[in-house]
């Protein structure tokens, strides 16, 4: 039983020192996406109120949210999680056209 909380902890412990942070969530858009995730984010960088960089990060220690908008004019757009040092992209768009919520109405 000990050993089995002890590699849990441990787990716990290696995904909170690889929890990406922003710098590593920008090069990660610029790899994917090259110039045009680069611009994206400056231009969001821009349109954002205040001195934010245009991408904000939820931060839950074991794995991040990465988000842009949502505090100036651009909505809150959720862009990806990361966790041990990856990046799973949110598609909401597509998974609302699978479900069919693209025409919904909502009252």
């Amino acid at each position: 039983m000990r050993l089995i909380i002890f590699l849990l902890i441990a787990l716990l412990v290696v995904l909170a020192l690889t929890n990406p942070n922003e710098a590593e969530f920008r090069s990660h858009m610029q790899q994917k996406h090259g110039i045009a995730g680069s611009l994206s984010l400056k231009v969001a960088a821009i349109f954002s109120a205040g001195t934010s960089t245009g991408v904000g990060r939820d931060n839950y220690f074991i794995f991040s949210r990465y988000y842009i908008g949502g505090d100036g004019i651009l909505p809150r757009t959720d862009l990806a999680w990361g966790v041990a040092g990856k990046f799973f992209d949110i598609e909401e768009e597509d998974e609302m056209k699978k479900d069919g919520r693209e025409n919904s109405t909502r009252f």
